[in-house]
């Protein structure tokens, strides 16, 4: 499925991203989308942020009676994404018993109940877009988005317990402002991290040796993500 990350950290229930069809992904993980909290988009490409129309619309459901504020994180253009969303779903997209609070992120550190989250700015092409690192407890998990190499998502994964990269295309179909493996693998031992994850598979792959590209750089754990895979910090 695209992009879609469930966190459960200090008493809070986090989303980061919400690409298509994330929230039937989190009803059938048994992860309580109607609990959410917050949610962290890194950019505003469909693969991305598509759902969050989706969970704004569930969320207005009478029987769920959600009083609790959702507090929806992105990069600049958020707030005019939202509103002409709601434009063209004829305002079905309002909040109904409950706030909604939408704010803009480049370079920021924010401190929420229990936790932290750092975003940095990666490099996305002209798009706009930020990646993620949440800490609690003194651990981290990091969460690029889509992104080329670049210094900052290693500061991001930087000693992180858990770097989640994308990894969108093979070595040699390098595409500007996506990662490859032998990419990936470069930024996870640049990082130091303890775990690399790769997620944002393109068909591309289909027959392809992801793990031997990365081990050229990285010895570390890593793990290739599929849905419905879940990790404790």
């Amino acid at each position: 499925s695209p992009a879609g990350i469930y966190v459960s950290v200090a008493r809070e229930h986090v989303l980061l991203d919400a690409g298509p069809g994330t929230l039937q992904r989190l009803h059938e993980a048994g992860a309580p989308f109607q609990a959410l909290d917050r949610i962290f988009l890194t950019h505003f490409h469909l693969d991305h942020c598509l759902d969050l129309a989706s969970i704004l619309f569930a969320l207005r459901l009478p029987d769920l009676k959600r009083r609790k504020p959702l507090t929806v994180y992105g990069p600049p253009g958020l707030v005019r994404l939202y509103r002409r969303l709601n434009t063209a779903f004829h305002g079905w997209l309002s909040p109904r018993g409950f706030k909604v609070r939408f704010v803009e992120v480049q370079d920021a550190m924010l401190r929420l109940p229990g936790y932290a989250v750092r975003s940095i700015r990666m490099h996305h092409g002209p798009t706009r877009a930020v990646g993620y690192r949440l800490t609690a407890g003194g651990r981290s998990l990091a969460y690029s988005g889509d992104t080329d190499v670049c210094r900052c998502v290693a500061e991001l994964g930087r000693k992180a317990e858990v770097l989640i990269l994308e990894c969108s295309v093979t070595d040699e179909r390098k595409v500007k402002g996506h990662l490859t493996p032998s990419d990936c693998g470069w930024i996870a031992a640049e990082a130091g991290c303890r775990r690399l994850v790769l997620t944002h598979f393109y068909p591309v792959f289909a027959g392809y040796d992801i793990r031997k590209r990365v081990r050229r750089h990285f010895r570390g754990s890593l793990t290739l993500a599929r849905d419905f895979a879940s990790f404790r910090l």
